[in-house]
């Protein structure tokens, strides 16, 4: 009886090129690992840094038009008038405006007193994506029964403003000299 031949064990070398191609494949992929980390780290971060610039954009907007408010009475429209101030108001200055409007109002109307703002500069003094510190200045033409030919007053205020709901309202204002 002929046994058959015992099969041949073969150890081949490992093919050098496939090694390579293998170790490359590998490089590829790290690299691209790195390179997406890279990209979504530093994307998060320009996305970060262009919302906090809308951001104070808004607010300084918005602190310019609320000292504007703030600085714009008229005796014949004093309400509407200090609603708006009310309504771009929140937090502590809202309680504190409210608190003194029945004295406000009536010193407005006896003294027949109007303010417009001839101009206003604003400036962000520091803000994120919900709050904000701004300067606003104002030249404001005011007349009243003690001075009806009028005088401009100027006002320098700090404000710090919060967002809520979509919109910047006041939440601290304070005069600066």
């Amino acid at each position: 009886m002929t046994h058959p031949a015992p099969a041949e064990t073969t150890t081949e070398a490992p093919d050098p090129l496939r090694a390579r191609v293998r170790v490359l494949w590998a490089l590829v992929a790290v690299v691209l690992a790195l390179t997406a980390v890279l990209a979504v780290t530093r994307g998060r971060a320009w996305l970060e840094t262009r919302q906090v610039e809308s951001a104070q954009r808004d607010a300084l907007a918005a602190g310019r038009q609320l000292a504007v408010n703030f600085a714009t009475l008229d005796y014949r429209t004093v309400d509407a008038d200090t609603g708006r101030v009310r309504s771009g108001a929140t937090g502590e200055f809202l309680a504190s405006y409210t608190k003194s409007l029945s004295d406000l109002r009536s010193v407005v109307i006896e003294n027949k007193s109007t303010s417009t703002v001839e101009r206003a500069e604003a400036a962000v003094v520091s803000g994120d994506r919900d709050s904000a510190s701004v300067i606003v200045g104002v030249v404001a033409p005011t007349t009243n029964t003690n001075a009806p030919e009028g005088e401009k007053k100027t006002y320098r205020m700090k404000l710090g403003l919060r967002e809520v709901g979509g919109t910047w309202k006041v939440e601290r204002l304070e005069f600066v000299g």
